[in-house]
Order: structure tokens, then sequence, then C-alpha cells
């Protein structure tokens, strides 16, 4: 049930040639458990992307308060 669902939302959003074999693999790699090592990895690599969307963004504040001149 769940892998027709999927299938027809990849038609809706134009992926027209998905597998529904592919489906199942990608589904089964994601409900594997991760270690406590993975876990870490994970969280350490999250943190960094929000600290550079984060500066992203105060970036372009800065840039947005400057007077013209």
């Amino acid at each position: 049930m769940l892998i027709k669902e999927i299938s027809k939302i990849a038609v809706v959003i134009g992926l027209d040639n998905v597998d529904p074999m592919d489906i199942i693999e990608v589904s089964k790699i994601h409900c594997q458990s991760l270690s406590n090592e993975e876990l870490y990895v994970l969280v350490q690599q999250l943190t960094e992307q929000q600290k550079e969307d984060e500066d992203e963004e105060d970036l372009g504040t800065k840039e947005m308060q400057k007077e013209p001149y």
C-alpha cells in the first residue's frame, strides 16, 4: 500500500520512471538502526549546516541593512 502511494506521488511530481523495487530498497536502508558513532556524526553535520545557514542569513540581513550610497 505504502509503495503504491509513494509511486503515485513520484508520478505527480514528475518522476515517472521510479521503480517500486528502488522504493523498497531505499526504505530498507532508512529503517536500519544507526550506531552511536553514526548518530554523533550526523548530529555534528546537522549542527554545522545549521550554523552555516544562520551565518548566511546574518550576512544577508547585514547586506540589506546597509545604506545605499
